[in-house]
């Protein structure tokens, strides 16, 4: 019976289909017919949902892996930009070393003054005259040159948060002169590089972030001011300088402070220096231009310096501060600790 089901539907599916029926052994009836009509008419369907099912998940399969292939490229094309841009930024920083470098190198070329004997330690004001034989200044030949480097704190404005910050500076002594370079990390991976100088009475202050971005370049009468007081108050790196009469004179004031006033590539500037007990250098102020809102504008500064050392026979600072007075109250704003001072090195690092 079974067989014989199987033959009619056969010969329906054939009929359907337009062929020519196998003959079965019993005609089937018409709603075997159509319920095998049913049959195949579902199986097609069946086949065909599953084929559209399969081609969809295909198609969806190729669509991910074209999202996957976007992410990972964006992601390596965002690597690849990240590695430029600090492989600029890293050559910017080599080509900053090397500029400070060039300066330090200028500075150190500078003709010098024809000789002149120092002065009289007799001649000096007092306190000074103290100061010198204390720091061995007054039995050392003459120093040409220091070169050092500090570690410490500094603040990029007033009431700001206080910045770590790296240096080296370089001096000469004839003719006076300063080049310093310090690195400020104002937050992780950003720093601010800036490069102050005084050459031939010159002074240019020159600020970039992360060694590429010019932020400040400046120059001026106020800059050669600021710059020459700096070097005054720094002098004591190299104190042999401060008893050449050819770019420095004294004058007395009391028991514990003088007057100091330099004189480079035509300008001046003066200074009062403050001596503590040891007789060594406690404090030195000035009328200094700071800058407000881009305009030069005189405010009383004070420079200390303390835990004096010796190298190669004479004593020199190895902590120095700076501070403006507004409103009669010294607000600091960089706080140096020098690590290394070499004297008679006339060269870069």
């Amino acid at each position: 019976m079974a067989l014989h089901v199987a033959d009619g539907a056969q010969a329906c599916i054939l009929a359907g289909s337009g062929a020519d029926p196998v003959p079965p052994t019993t005609a089937p009836d018409r709603g075997t017919c159509e319920r095998s009509a049913v049959t195949a008419a579902r199986v097609r369907a069946s086949t065909a949902h599953r084929a559209r099912t399969e081609r969809e998940g295909e198609k969806r399969m190729r669509e991910k892996g074209k999202g996957k292939a976007m992410l990972w490229f964006a992601v390596f094309a965002a690597l690849a930009a990240a590695g430029v841009l600090g492989l600029v930024v890293n050559l910017q920083g080599l080509r900053f070393e090397r500029r400070v470098a060039r300066d330090a190198r200028a500075l150190f070329a500078q003709p010098a003054a024809p000789p002149a004997a120092p002065a009289a330690l007799e001649s000096l004001p007092a306190p000074v005259r103290r100061y010198l034989e204390v720091s061995g200044a007054a039995r050392h030949a003459p120093i040409r040159a220091a070169r050092l480097r500090h570690g410490g704190t500094f603040l990029a404005k007033l009431g700001g948060a206080p910045m770590a910050v790296r240096g080296e500076q370089y001096l000469a002594a004839d003719p006076p002169g300063f080049v310093w370079w310090g690195r400020i990390r104002a937050a992780p991976g950003v720093w601010i590089d800036g490069r102050d100088r005084a050459i031939a009475g010159e002074g240019n202050m020159l600020v970039r972030a992360a060694s590429t971005v010019t932020l400040a370049d400046a120059r001026g009468p106020e800059l050669d001011q600021g710059a020459l007081l700096r070097l005054l108050g720094e002098a004591t790196w190299i104190p042999t300088l401060l008893r050449d009469p050819r770019y420095v004179t004294w004058a007395p004031l009391d028991e514990g402070s003088a007057r100091a006033t330099l004189r480079v590539g035509g300008r001046e500037v003066s200074a009062t220096f403050h001596f503590g007990p040891d007789g060594l250098p406690a404090r030195f102020t000035a009328e200094r231009f700071r800058d407000v809102d881009g305009k030069g504008v005189l405010t009383p500064f004070t420079g200390s310096c303390a835990d004096f050392r010796e190298v190669d026979g004479v004593r020199v600072p190895f902590r120095l501060g700076a501070s403006w007075v507004i409103d009669g109250a010294p607000l600091p704003y960089a706080q140096w600790q020098v690590e290394r001072v070499e004297l008679d090195r006339a060269e870069p690092w």
